[in-house]
Formats: structure tokens, C-alpha cells, sequence
């Protein structure tokens, strides 16, 4: 979604409740990726986009939860994020849990169309528990 006024084109079932981007006054001004689950798939696969960013120098993971209609202050996670990137480029990463082997040993890198590299190591991190509603970023 370009915007949030395109929410209103998806099918009423997907849309969020009018109100909501107010409560998320943050946001007026971003897209959106939405993603459409097939009917009746029970294993979800991870999902990846690339888009271009206002924070060149940051990874973005957008992690705010609006599962009831409403915003709430705290939600509950269960993520697992992983990222690759050069570990000097961002110290944030460098906390995360490297991957044992190149990304090669462990994907099939040509599914992945040119967003992951099949020469470097992948870092991961897992978001559990109760916490601040927010994106993260690193």
C-alpha cells in the first residue's frame, strides 16, 4: 500500500478499523507491504521485501502489533528476526546470534531473487515475550 489511504481498496475483511493510523500518528506518511496467506495453508513460509528506506544507515523490522483493532502499549512477541549485513556496518547486529555457516550452506540463495548473499553469514535474534508495541530497528 503506497499509502494509508489504500487500505481502504483492500477487501473489507483485511482493512483496519477507521481510527487506527490515528492512534499511530507516526505512520501518516509511510507504505505498507501487505501480504495475502493462501486460504487453508497451514505452514507459512518467512517472508523478505526490499523497499527503499528513510534510515539508509538502520534495518528496519516492522514489528507493531494491531490484532484486536486496537493499538496497545505492550503486545506480545514471538519473532524471530534475521538479518545479513557486515558486522562493522552495524553494531547492533553484532549482539545478534551469527550464523555458523555462509548463507549457501544453509539456503537455496537463488530463491531468494538477489536479497541475500550466498557469501556471508546471516544473524538472528529472537523477540519473545511481552515488550513495547514497536517497529525495531538496529
Amino acid at each position: 500500500m503506497p499509502t494509508v489511504a489504500d487500505f481502504a481498496r483492500l477487501d473489507e475483511r483485511f482493512r483496519l478499523p477507521d481510527g487506527t493510523f490515528e492512534k499511530l500518528p507516526g505512520y501518516k506518511d509511510w507504505g505498507f507491504a501487505v501480504f495475502k496467506l493462501k486460504k487453508g495453508k497451514k505452514k507459512i513460509h518467512p517472508m523478505a521485501f526490499e523497499m527503499p528506506t528513510r534510515w539508509p544507515k538502520k534495518l528496519f523490522f516492522p514489528t507493531v502489533h494491531i490484532h484486536d483493532g486496537k493499538v496497545h502499549s505492550k503486545a506480545r512477541f514471538d519473532h524471530s528476526l534475521y538479518a545479513q549485513v557486515a558486522v562493522d556496518e552495524d553494531k547492533g547486529v553484532a549482539r545478534w546470534t551469527e550464523s555458523r555457516h555462509l548463507a549457501s550452506r544453509f539456503m537455496q540463495v537463488k530463491k531468494a531473487k538477489g536479497i541475500v548473499s550466498a557469501t556471508d553469514h546471516f544473524y538472528w535474534k529472537r523477540v519473545f515475550g511481552e515488550r513495547k508495541n514497536t517497529d525495531i530497528t538496529v
